[in-house]
């Protein structure tokens, strides 16, 4: 006897997006009707606010959409032409579709919580895909948490999911180790708990990362291999958070296999802009960075620009995660990429196995990392 599986339930954002797509192609809503809010589509779907915006995203690319500030989100006039296409086209049972039908039964279904430190930007965005898309497939529901770079509120917000009832907690902790007692609390009373981007020292959890130590390495080796000697780094102050010291570790090590001194002076801690001024100006002979995070890479291709250096003529960079847009960069960056998406699902399965299993044995899942190379790195100018 052969047996039909059940489809695959799409990611929220999708049935989101495609709730809408519908109801607009269908002619239900018309140029210039106001859509639901997203706290709105929030409830109905059952996803996160971030879901409904990749959601709205998508249909402003396709020109269906379009945003106002403070007022909301509109069927655009372009819609109208797609709007007969598309009645034209489709058989009428399709174009009847009654309005999208709950996403739960009445009883609320398990939630997980994510909690982050971190402003919104590319990198969180698909984490948070991986993590939903992951968790609706086994039927939870996520709760998004932004300590907003607040160990306070991270700490609160820790100790907050898991006594509202959530299943299980994701954390993207604050760098440093000032609240490794709240996560060793929870992993004590085999509370599911799974860390994302770095491990604690010292505190028995699970985690799921990326290679950092080999990306950094790799990084590091793609610039010796152009001819650079003096490679300096940039980092934020360490601060016993493990990410930052495994990529300085494999900075370092990169180095000495190459029989490369280390010199300390060539990194810059201090990240104000008249910080990364002043290190630009009296570099010394450095030809080459890497640089530990996007954002710091992002200043320094400015600075850099403002004082005139040339990328990759007169420095070459190597930037640790992709947030950017490359094209919009007149030199695009060579990047270290990290498995956002990727890391994210990881989490929310290993997430999952510990609900099912508080006992399991404790587990760190390392990602690799891929080096894209672009425009910001050449050999280094004959001297002389």
């Amino acid at each position: 006897m052969t047996m039909s599986l059940p489809p695959a339930r799409k990611p929220i954002y999708q049935q989101i997006r495609d709730y809408l797509r519908k109801e607009i192609l269908s002619g239900r809503w018309k140029p210039g009707d106001r859509l639901p809010s997203e706290n709105e589509l929030s409830a109905q779907f059952g996803g996160s606010r971030i879901t409904v915006k990749q959601a709205l995203a998508e249909l402003v690319k396709e020109e269906l959409v379009y945003r106002i500030q403070g007022r909301g989100t509109f069927v655009a006039e372009e819609a109208a032409g797609a709007t007969a296409a598309f009645v034209r086209e489709t058989p009428a049972a399709y174009t009847a579709l009654s309005p999208a039908p709950a996403m739960y039964p009445a009883s609320a279904p398990p939630t997980i919580a994510l909690i982050i430190q971190y402003s919104l930007n590319t990198m969180i965005v698909e984490l948070l895909d991986g993590i939903e898309e992951a968790a609706w497939e086994a039927g939870f529901r996520l709760l998004f948490m932004n300590a907003r770079d607040s160990g306070d509120r991270e700490l609160e917000m820790l100790r907050s999911a898991s006594e509202s009832g959530a299943k299980g907690i994701i954390l993207f902790p604050a760098h440093g180790e000032s609240y490794n007692e709240e996560v060793l609390r929870l992993a004590m009373r085999h509370y599911p708990v799974v860390v994302l981007d770095r491990y604690l020292r010292g505190v028995e959890t699970n985690c799921v990362c990326s290679d950092n130590r080999d990306g950094a390495y790799s990084g590091t080796v793609h610039l010796i291999r152009q001819g650079h000697r003096r490679i300096g780094c940039v980092t934020s102050p360490v601060l016993g958070t493990t990410s930052l010291e495994d990529r300085l570790y494999g900075y370092e090590q990169a180095l000495a296999d190459h029989h490369i001194p280390v010199d300390h002076s060539a990194r810059l801690h201090e990240l104000s802009p008249e910080a990364i001024r002043t290190f630009l100006l009296n570099r010394n002979g450095i030809t080459a960075l890497i640089v530990f995070d996007s954002a710091h890479g992002s200043r320094i291709m400015a600075a850099a620009e403002q004082l005139g250096i040339r990328i990759p003529e007169d420095l070459s960079l190597v930037i640790f995660d992709d947030y950017f847009n490359a094209d919009l960069f007149r030199v695009p960056p060579t990047v270290i990429v990290q498995p956002f998406r990727q890391m994210g699902r990881e989490a929310a399965r290993l997430l999952l196995e510990l609900i099912r299993n508080p006992e399991s044995e404790r587990r760190k899942i390392m990602l690799p990392t891929t080096l894209v190379e672009r425009n910001s790195t050449a050999p280094p100018k004959a001297e002389g």
